[in-house]
């Protein structure tokens, strides 16, 4: 997917945020945007860590970086990853819990698991989690329930096992695992796939000429377009940041302030690394 080429408009910038910070490029030199993130090749031998492979543009392979390693910061999409990860284990460790409990009924073998659903890893996670998202907050509000019955079961079950009633408590159990089990981890499922959707990469094609392009920036997510000023870009002030690839700062109207970043630093810090 591509947009219309914004070469002619100098007067814009494109703004987005990378961790905690807010950096702009002049719509001068976005040739495009490509939703394609999935679509790069990856590079056969080992390059530098921001160098993520090459993406064709009009049967051009076009280098592509990431924004967020080029420039030193943390990608915004790593703890939404790392959440993933986490959750994605929290569901099976209830899964395990579930088949170990059947296996302790089967077997008469020690049941070892925490039958507390405060005191387990997911139910910890939970006491200290927070989010703005309404959406997850609905989700977590549903999965208490569920969470507590399964491993409030351990004991009931437990007992009829010592009773002699095995096969009557592995057939509940049966039954917990089609519907208290599975809520639970249909709930998880939701989490994750929501956290899933707000990944999603950006391209953007960079230009000096506006007809072609000199390289690509995955962007975790673009924030806006807006006009500006040439009386608002502070070009004195990044001797402080002489380090940065940047060419001023923008003060927008709104009183934000963004760091606009120069192509043609950006440019010779990739030719560092790998040539275009």
């Amino acid at each position: 997917m591509s947009l219309t080429n914004l070469f002619q408009n100098n007067s814009r910038v494109l703004t987005f945020t990378i961790a905690n910070s807010h950096f702009g490029i002049d719509a001068c030199n976005i040739l495009s945007f490509s939703d394609e993130y999935k679509q790069i090749q990856l590079a056969s031998n080992e390059q530098h860590p921001s160098f993520l492979g090459y993406l064709d543009y009009r049967d051009t392979l076009v280098n592509v970086y990431d924004s967020a390693t080029l420039l030193n910061r943390k990608r915004n999409w790593d703890d939404k990853s790392q959440l993933i990860a986490e959750i994605t284990t929290h569901k099976q460790s209830h899964i395990d819990w579930v088949e170990a409990l059947e296996h302790a009924l089967l077997s008469g073998e020690a049941f070892t698991h925490s039958r507390d659903p405060k005191l387990c890893a997911f139910g910890k996670w939970m006491s200290n989690f927070n989010t703005q998202a309404s959406d997850l907050q609905e989700i977590l509000r549903k999965i208490d329930e569920p969470h507590q019955l399964i491993h409030n079961i351990a004991d009931s079950l437990l007992e009829l096992r010592e009773q002699g009633e095995s096969q009557r408590a592995l057939r509940l159990l049966s039954i917990e695992k089609g519907t208290t089990l599975r809520k639970l981890v249909r709930a998880l499922d939701q989490i994750i796939e929501i956290l899933k959707r707000d990944i999603h990469p950006v391209i953007i094609h960079l230009t000096f000429d506006g007809k072609s392009p000199c390289f690509s920036l995955a962007l975790d997510e673009v924030d806006d377009i807006i006009d500006y000023e040439a009386a608002n870009l502070d070009t004195h002030s990044i001797e402080t940041l002489n380090h940065e690839p940047l060419k001023g700062y923008l003060k927008h109207n709104s009183g934000q302030r963004y760091m606009m970043l120069c192509i043609e630093k950006l440019s010779a810090e990739i030719r560092k690394i790998t040539p275009i």
